[in-house]
């Protein structure tokens, strides 16, 4: 039944849940670099989290569908819900791609990408706490900006370097698909961070 005013509105908390989900999904999945033979304990986790992410991403679609009245609006929710479930989506398929792909041994390169991702995904755990007041995320919007351009350098050097250095094209093509995906992860962090910004523009 639809309401005029949602009884339980509890959009910028779940939204927060989410955030630190996706945070955490990250931090799982440095644990890859760091405790490689664990590798697919570790992806079985992310899965755990990746679930989980879906099923507040359900919760809070269930109440825009049930609820006349929201925060913020409605385009905005769905739009924030969306693409932090796209970066918690690509970490989950990073997770499995090191198996998938057979992947031996790890590269510096990833590692230093991956903490790159953690720290973006910690910046945007940290925004979303701010939400629910409107309060400024030009710092956490910022740093993230930063980290995004950090990760771009690093991609781009770490494609010039497997082309140059690596002779096994099996390897340049896994490797390829490995730094486009962690490259396009922290993109998306850099995503949500836009689309919060204009949030907090849109409603001051």
């Amino acid at each position: 039944m639809f309401s005029i005013v949602p009884k339980d509105e509890k959009y910028f908390a779940l939204l927060s849940e989410l955030a630190d989900k996706v945070h955490g999904g990250s931090l799982v999945f440095l644990k890859v670099f760091e405790d490689y033979a664990n590798r697919a304990t570790y992806a079985i986790d992310i899965k755990g989290v990746e679930v989980a992410c879906d099923k507040i991403a359900g919760r809070i679609t269930s109440k825009l569908n049930t609820s006349f009245i929201t925060p913020i609006d409605r385009e905005d929710i769905y739009l924030l819900v969306k693409e932090l479930d796209d970066v918690i989506d690509i970490i989950n398929n990073l997770a499995i791609r090191f198996d998938m792909y057979s992947v031996t041994s790890l590269r510096p390169e990833a590692k230093e990408v991956a903490l790159i991702l953690s720290d973006a995904t910690n910046e945007l755990a940290g925004a979303f706490k701010l939400l629910e007041k409107h309060e400024d995320l030009a710092e956490h919007c910022k740093r993230i900006n930063d980290l995004e351009k950090k990760a771009d350098l690093l991609y781009r050097e770490s494609v010039r370097s497997l082309f140059i250095k690596e002779q096994n094209p099996i390897e340049v093509i896994k490797w390829m698909g490995i730094y486009e995906a962690l490259e396009d992860a922290v993109d998306r962090c850099k995503d949500v961070a836009e689309a919060l910004e204009a949030v907090i523009v849109k409603n001051r």
